[in-house]
């Protein structure tokens, strides 16, 4: 279920059961609407009826947080969703799951502060471009050895990231300078407009209230100054991507929880294209998104059952971390 495909062809039960169990734990609200959502035929037509990856139980989820809705599963909530559905169809269809988690920095800091500095940080599926800024938040980083770790251009005031470690990592957030940041998305979002920045809290599953503040800081940090956001298929696009890197700097390409949405051959031909590219290349995707990468990590077999994404440099996988960058175990 972790390719994004699969939205658009598997039943709304099986779908909502799913999305039950991923919820579960750590949003109780989300997964006990979801297990009656998928137990009560009456409102499968019209989510069945959505197109394609629109069926994403997510952005429903997300459109009915937007709306204000009740998050209570029974009555009241199916008379809303009769009541209100051409207002939630419309968000459906007008917005995607662009969920632009700045947590990840945690687990991005590391591998780009091992490059020589300063980076140029281009990447694609930017959202809001809040995962543009692993220079600008500070790191608390806990396990064998605890750090609390603020990059030299990061405001005394900024986000604190947490992140439980395991292993060493690849470099020292401490040293990592960034002088140029750009990114690509076929719907690029306004960190600093109200209504975007509403649709970003709405992703946020109801119960996590740590992480809605640690988002609601990354869009005040990221609104004061917007990144520089292009317009576009990271398919045709990339070129434009990459000329926006600054001479004298060591470009980067990231992309995380973006490469999911594409078709497999696409996937690889963006991949081929950025090694062709010259650039160095961090991945951060789910164990079986980048066709190179699936099944290299030792105990691979082990891990199947505990959710979990790849953190790869240039095509090296160099850990494990948790989708939203709550932990890491560096190889």
């Amino acid at each position: 279920m972790r390719d994004e495909h699969a939205f658009s062809t598997r039943p709304i039960t099986e779908l909502y059961t799913w999305f039950a169990g991923e919820t579960e734990p750590t949003s109780a609200t989300w997964a006990a609407l979801c297990r009656w959502i998928a137990e009560t035929p009456a409102v499968h037509a019209r989510l069945d009826a959505l197109p394609g990856r629109k069926r994403q139980p997510n952005i429903f989820l997300a459109a009915v947080r937007y709306l204000g809705g009740p998050t209570e599963p029974g009555p009241r909530f199916l008379a809303w969703f009769d009541e209100h559905w051409p207002e939630i169809e419309r968000v459906i269809l007008a917005r995607s799951t662009q969920t632009n988690e700045p947590g990840r920095c945690a687990v991005f800091a590391p591998v780009l502060a091992s490059l020589p500095q300063p980076i140029s940080l281009l990447e694609v599926g930017a959202s809001a471009g809040l995962t543009l800024y692993p220079d600008r938040y500070r790191y608390r980083y806990a396990g064998a050895v605890e750090a609390e770790i603020t990059p030299p251009t990061a405001p005394a005031d900024a986000p604190l990231l947490r992140c439980r470690v395991t292993g060493t990592p690849p470099g020292d957030p401490t040293y990592l300078v960034v002088s140029a940041r750009a990114g690509l998305d076929v719907a690029p979002l306004d960190p600093s407009d109200p209504d975007d920045a509403r649709w970003l809290r709405s992703l946020v599953w109801p119960g996590d209230d740590e992480r809605e503040a640690r988002l609601a800081e990354a869009l005040a940090l990221v609104g004061a100054k917007p990144p520089h956001l292009l317009r576009g298929d990271l398919t045709d696009k990339l070129d434009a991507l990459l000329a926006l890197a600054a001479p004298g700097t060591t470009p980067v390409v990231v992309n995380s929880a973006t490469l999911a949405y594409l078709e497999r051959p696409e996937r690889d031909a963006f991949v081929a294209r950025v090694r062709d590219a010259g650039v160095h290349w961090l991945s951060f995707e789910g164990p079986s998104v980048v066709t190179s990468l699936r099944g290299v990590l030792p105990d691979a077999d082990a891990w199947r059952s505990r959710p979990h994404f790849v953190v790869a440099l240039d095509g090296t996988p160099l850990g494990r971390a948790h989708a939203h960058g709550r932990w890491v175990e560096w190889e």
